[in-house]
């Protein structure tokens, strides 16, 4: 568990809710942010104003995320940081550890979840 703040806004567009089946990127953002003193989860639609997000566009899976390091007084701290496609239960399970973890930088992610800004 993080003592550091956080928020982390999750899309909830079309495709970003979707997936393979167990990955549920919700419920483990959830769990991990609930034992976070100062975390905070805003579930959001798209993030990345993507042609995939548009009704009648076919729906490729993978949910998008933006973590913002912040003080305790919700002031931005740093660099937001752009995380997806999650599209594997292991892609949650590497995304809930690298945020529970004590420092929030991108190279803490693996490349394949470091989505281009």
């Amino acid at each position: 568990m993080t003592g550091r703040p956080f928020t982390v806004l999750v899309c909830q567009a079309g495709p970003c809710r979707s997936g393979e089946p167990g990955l549920d990127v919700l419920t483990r953002l959830a769990a991990t942010v609930r034992h976070s003193p100062h975390g905070v989860l805003v579930r959001t639609g798209c993030l990345l104003n993507a042609p995939r997000c548009r009704t009648g566009a076919a729906h490729d899976s993978g949910c998008h995320l933006v973590v913002q390091p912040c003080d305790v007084n919700r002031r931005p701290r740093g660099t937001a940081i752009p995380v997806g496609p999650i599209l594997t239960p292991q892609d949650a399970r590497a995304v809930t550890s690298w945020l529970a973890g004590s420092v929030l930088d991108a190279e803490g992610l693996a490349p394949r979840l470091r989505t281009i800004p």
